[in-house]
């Protein structure tokens, strides 16, 4: 027999998904898993377990064909779903095989590997989740041959925690990492990401997004975590690590949606740590009042030429980080 196993969590940097079981106005969080199955004619199972046995997750598992060799980070939606399961059969764990999973419940034919096709294994929750992150177990197999499980927006093989084999991606707010700075051209803002899919995503669409180079590097030692929020008005993002300014955007600006943790940063000027600083972009201001649009740099060239502008505000640090590389 073949199989492959890692040991991941659902963060709140993962995928944006309406969930399977849940109404359309929700949300919850999906990662994305590349399937290849080196013979074909082959049973597949799949076995999703969560990992914290008193925590509230409910694992859900689905899978989508693809054609072999598809590669990018939404390469899902691309696909046809072929099989789903949420609790195998009466358990609280999700599991795909032979008279097991639902598509829909306990009549789709056994998931087994097709010439030409790989598949896309997203693991997620049914409903929207409560907390994050959410640690899990993935396991798949096959009776003869080999399975692969790979990053979906590269193709790169995955060690047993999920990382990219030599990437040194790792999670989002796990050791020095480089923040990657990108101007959005429809939205006309920018947007800071450590993520490796999010980084992709935009690399992929270079008529939309203009990538700027490797800003900072977010501590694996920092203090604080930094929150993303997306403005649904302006189609931008605003990052803090500050409370008072999270509670403020909680009971003010409705038109902020919360992204949860991306960073990782500090919150006072540590020794080898660099100011981050942050501007309001007045001009999308008064384009409409619900464009709050922020600027955020550690370049000192970057800081000055901003400060010369009449269109931006000065905000001072918003928070601190290492030196980009």
């Amino acid at each position: 027999m073949a199989s492959i196993q890692l040991t991941n969590r659902l963060t709140a940097t993962d995928k944006i998904i309406i969930p399977p079981l849940g109404s359309i106005d929700t949300t919850t969080r999906a990662k994305d898993y590349i399937l290849e199955v080196e013979l074909v004619n082959q049973p597949i199972s799949i076995d999703l377990f969560k990992n914290d046995v008193g925590s509230s997750y409910d694992p859900y598992v689905q899978v989508f064909q693809v054609f072999k060799g598809s590669r990018g980070a939404n390469v899902a939606d691309r696909g046809i779903l072929v099989a789903q399961d949420d609790d195998s059969g009466g358990s609280l764990n999700s599991k795909i095989a032979p008279g097991v999973g639902d598509l829909p419940r306990n009549t789709a034919p056994p998931l087994t590997s097709q010439p030409g096709v790989d598949y896309v294994v997203r693991v997620t929750s049914p409903q929207t989740l409560t907390s994050l992150p959410e640690p899990f177990t993935l396991q798949v197999s096959t009776p003869s041959g080999t399975v692969a499980l790979k990053d979906p927006a590269t193709g790169a093989p995955l060690d047993t925690q999920g990382n990219i084999i030599g990437g040194g991606f790792g999670d989002p707010l796990t050791g020095n990492l480089p923040v990657r700075r990108f101007f959005d051209k429809q939205a006309g803002g920018h947007f800071y990401t450590t993520d490796p899919s999010e980084k992709n995503d935009r690399l992929n669409n270079p008529s939309r997004y203009q990538s700027e180079g490797d800003e900072f590097i977010a501590p694996a030692n920092g203090n604080a975590k930094v929150q993303r929020f997306f403005n649904t008005g302006s189609g931008t993002y605003f990052f803090t690590n500050k409370p008072t300014d999270i509670q403020f955007i909680r009971d003010n600006l409705p038109q902020f949606r919360a992204e949860g943790e991306v960073f990782n940063s500090y919150n006072t000027a540590v020794s080898g740590a660099i100011p981050v600083y942050r501007f309001t972009n007045l001009a999308r201001e008064r384009e409409n009042p619900q464009n709050i649009t922020h600027f955020f740099t550690a370049s000192q060239a970057d800081r000055l030429a901003v400060q010369a502008r009449s269109d931006f505000r000065d905000e001072g640090v918003a928070f601190y980080a290492l030196p980009p590389a």
